[in-house]
């Protein structure tokens, strides 16, 4: 791979980092033997990769770093559609981006996935030199371990088939280059099978949750801690189809650091925009007084002033909404007719905006003119459906029965615990996910982790059983059906990528 990234730290210290070092050390390499003189400077590195994985500086608004790979993947799935003019991630909404070989927006998800990969490398490499005391360094190659690991997770499963979990796969076809160290970052690298991501993946979120034990309580949540480790590897591991482990680790993460909150889906006028609630486990905090513009996960799925929301406000599917129970808060979050949609019960971008049906209130925003707000790279409550789903595979029915009460008593009072079992069970956790996870980023690859097929096309139905067809519009949206297994699932590698990395063999066209 071309080393187009290599070394971009100090550029991403500049909130953390003083003038002084900025002024005197160059911006196109950096001198490894200051960045990591000690464990303050590293930590300053570190901070400085967290703050590229949302802050899109100068480049195109919808370029910004992690979210913009979660605003992809719910446009993606079903359950979100424009409900207006706009162009912004439209081409990820009609599943045409991600299958052009000349799209910008690709080669930026594959960049700055390696972009990152490249900063924290350094630092897992020189960490373990650097003066301090041992339990800083051991926290802070724990915390870049955790980052590379989310980033080639991303990565193996945009740009490759899936991980087949079904008796006797060996995952052998490939996936993208694996790069572990700063030496092997230099030259283009050939892509490693899916199984090898994956192990490494595993690699590095076992190393760090040993090493993130003890870690201090956060003041910022980007800071991935030991539970954050831990919920990653239930992702991962239910990805994989090990139920059992899966299970394990989602319990474990769910610590007494969070606690379902009874409000999270009621609190106005803002909502899903702090990572100070109680169920966030990982996310960003933005600091207000750096100008970023109008980019962020909530100007694309919010009720922000943004162009993108006022000429593409983002709706829920129709026929996932009147699955919902009407006691359900999550229900409310979105406005069943046009006329509710425009009332003062719920928030738009302007009194003047008008907006469809099914226009969603799950991020609002205090200030309609201020959107650098927080985003959720993981809830707590995504830890209780993890562990629900991988009980109900286990054919472990009454925890998992439990499990999902735990949860879902918190959204909707009037639930009964489930009496389902095996598939039924299954499904009923699986439709949960869809209604709590909603706009967080899962939607895409949890259809493709399952092998399902995309389908926007299923009418909605009232409870009087009268049916309303999709409010997915089929010239928008282009495909409202895609099999599982087509070829669209992966990821093209761009023109760009081709020319630079002659080991790599591009997906099927």
């Amino acid at each position: 791979m071309k080393p187009f990234y290599y070394i971009i730290i100090i550029l991403l210290c500049i909130t953390s980092c003083s003038s002084e070092f900025l002024e005197t050390h160059s911006t196109s390499r950096v001198d490894e033997s200051t960045v990591f003189l000690n464990t303050k400077n590293a930590q300053m590195a570190l901070d400085g990769v967290f703050k590229r994985m949302y802050y899109n500086g100068d480049q195109s608004q919808n370029y910004m770093g992690y979210e913009t790979m979660l605003v992809m993947s719910d446009l993606m799935g079903e359950d979100i559609l424009f409900g207006a003019r706009t162009t912004l991630f439209l081409q990820s909404y009609n599943w045409s981006v991600h299958r052009t070989v000349t799209s910008a927006m690709m080669n930026y998800c594959y960049r700055y996935h390696y972009n990152i990969i490249a900063n924290v490398n350094l630092i897992i490499e020189n960490i373990d030199n650097a003066d301090g005391e041992q339990i800083e360094r051991d926290h802070i190659k724990g915390k870049a371990l955790v980052v590379r690991a989310a980033h080639y997770f991303n990565l193996v499963r945009m740009w490759a088939k899936r991980y087949n979990y079904e008796s006797g796969q060996e995952n052998s076809h490939l996936g993208v280059p694996l790069i572990l160290t700063s030496e092997a970052g230099t030259d283009p690298q050939p892509q490693a099978t899916v199984k090898e991501i994956y192990e490494a993946i595993n690699n590095d979120l076992d190393a760090a949750i040993e090493l993130l034990d003890g870690m201090p309580t956060r003041t910022n949540k980007i800071n991935p801690n030991q539970s954050v480790a831990n919920g990653l590897k239930s992702r991962v591991l239910l990805t994989m189809g090990l139920w059992e482990e899966a299970a394990n680790y989602a319990k474990v993460a769910r610590t007494s650091e969070y606690s379902l909150s009874q409000t999270i889906f009621t609190e106005t006028p803002s909502r899903f925009c702090s990572q100070s609630n109680s169920e966030w486990m990982w996310g960003t905090l933005r600091i207000k007084s750096e100008d970023e513009g109008f980019s962020s996960l909530q100007v694309f799925f919010g009720n922000t002033d943004a162009i993108t929301t006022r000429e593409g406000p983002k709706c829920i599917y129709n026929n996932l909404y009147h699955r919902m129970s009407d006691t359900d808060k999550r229900k409310a979050c979105f406005a069943p007719t046009k006329a509710i949609a425009n009332s003062d019960a719920f928030s738009r971008p302007r009194a003047s905006t008008e907006v469809p049906a099914y226009f969603n209130n799950k991020y609002m925003v205090p200030d309609h003119s201020d959107p650098q707000v927080d985003c959720p790279y993981m809830r707590v409550a995504e830890m209780y459906l993890n562990e629900a789903e991988a009980l109900a595979r286990l054919g472990r029915n009454s925890e998992a029965q439990q499990v999902l009460y735990d949860l879902i008593i918190t959204r909707d009072p009037a639930y009964n615990k489930s009496t389902q079992t095996s598939t039924a069970l299954i499904e009923e956790i699986l439709l949960h996910r869809r209604f709590e996870l909603w706009g967080e980023g899962f939607r895409y690859f949890d259809l493709k982790r399952m092998n399902m097929p995309l389908d926007r096309s299923l009418p909605a139905v009232f409870p009087d059983g009268t049916l309303e067809v999709t409010n997915h519009n089929a010239s928008w949206a282009q495909y409202l059906e895609i099999p599982a297994g087509d070829k669209k699932w992966e990821f093209l590698y761009s023109d760009n990528e081709m020319e630079n990395n002659p080991y790599i063999v591009q997906n099927e066209l």
